[in-house]
């Protein structure tokens, strides 16, 4: 085919596809047209769902009362927690798998075995092992606690402030006996993959706006809940309540830690604690005054720090946007 020819038939193509109309959209058909109920009907409805409300908070009630009751014997003695927590391994790894009973029942002995050891030991126990039926306890009290506050109503949470506080100045004093395994007991007792969890399902019931699930967690319990309940209600209470955090933490730490690990611990988390602080009653404390000379105090007793740098620019924007003039016509003057 010579090309003008060809040439001539992909311009006449081009020129037919050009002309030929594209097929029009289907209209797009009404939405149906949510269905009429009746007055009676949506009486009727209604009520139903009133008194199945009713039965559902019963049942939950009631369940969540057994299983608080079972967790409350569970901390009455060292003993109590160790079967009630092996009974819950058992549970989980062997009644729920059949293919491995013998072996989750000899790994239950065992470790029942060696929590009554630790219990027994008491204050000679082995500081890389530590006290773990005391540390269960204190994991089985603190899930007890997580309950309670998942099912506390907004306007009652105030309640759980000095549970909350009496259960920390029991795990500060429990410092020394929470070495090694002891303290990943404590922390695994109410975390994911806990046999009391998962014999209970309780995951849906752990987590509480305002409320920490973890059981060491000082920044997680002062921070989502003392602080957040006392900012609005106690305010001149947040420089002494963020005081008792540091302490209690730091109480903790040097039961926790080696001596070499603690003078680091001093040297680098403290200041940022304590300049996390002073940010804090800046924003919401009863004195901004008082807030910027903490945040000059940190500045100037650990000027070595990694972060004293970034501290400066924070304390000058914030002394900047708190100046009743301007800095540059506060340094030159104004006529």
């Amino acid at each position: 085919m010579k090309p003008a020819l060809l040439l001539s038939l992909i311009a006449s193509t081009a020129t037919l596809s050009a002309q030929t109309p594209t097929p029009a959209a289907a209209p797009t058909p009404p939405a149906a047209e949510a269905p009429k109920l009746t007055e009676a009907q949506v009486n009727n409805v209604l009520s139903q769902l009133q008194e199945l409300e009713k039965q559902i908070l019963t049942q939950r009630g009631s369940n969540l009362s057994s299983i608080l009751a079972k967790l409350n014997d569970a901390i009455s003695s060292d003993q109590a927690a160790i079967k009630f927590y092996t009974d819950c391994d058992v549970l989980v790894n062997s009644e729920r798998k059949e293919a491995s009973k013998s072996e989750a029942r000899q790994r239950a002995e065992q470790m029942e075995r060696n929590m009554e050891r630790k219990s027994k030991a008491g204050a000679g126990a082995d500081d890389q092992e530590g006290d773990t039926a005391l540390a269960l306890r204190l994991g089985l009290r603190y899930l007890i606690l997580t309950l309670e506050a998942h099912e506390t109503k907004d306007d009652d949470f105030k309640k759980m402030v000095p549970k909350l506080q009496s259960y920390i100045q029991d795990l500060v004093a429990s410092a020394p006996k929470l070495a090694g395994r002891s303290m990943g007991m404590l922390n695994r007792v109410s975390g994911p993959g806990s046999p009391v969890v998962q014999a209970f399902q309780l995951d849906r019931y752990l987590v509480r706006e305002h409320w920490s699930r973890d059981a060491a967690n000082f920044g997680g319990m002062y921070n989502q809940t003392l602080l957040f309940l006392a900012k609005d209600e106690a305010k001149d209470s947040l420089p002494t309540l963020w005081d008792s955090r540091i302490n209690n933490e730091a109480a903790f730490r040097k039961e926790q830690m080696t001596e070499p690990e603690y003078a680091l611990w001093l040297q680098n988390e403290l200041p940022s604690l304590r300049w996390e602080r002073a940010t804090y009653l800046y924003k919401n404390g009863p004195s901004t005054i008082n807030a910027m000379a903490d945040m000059l105090k940190v500045i100037k007793e650990f000027p070595g720090h990694a972060d004293a740098p970034k501290w400066v620019a924070e304390l000058r924007s914030s002394v900047n946007e708190s100046a009743a003039v301007p800095p540059s016509e506060a340094a030159t003057g104004t006529n």
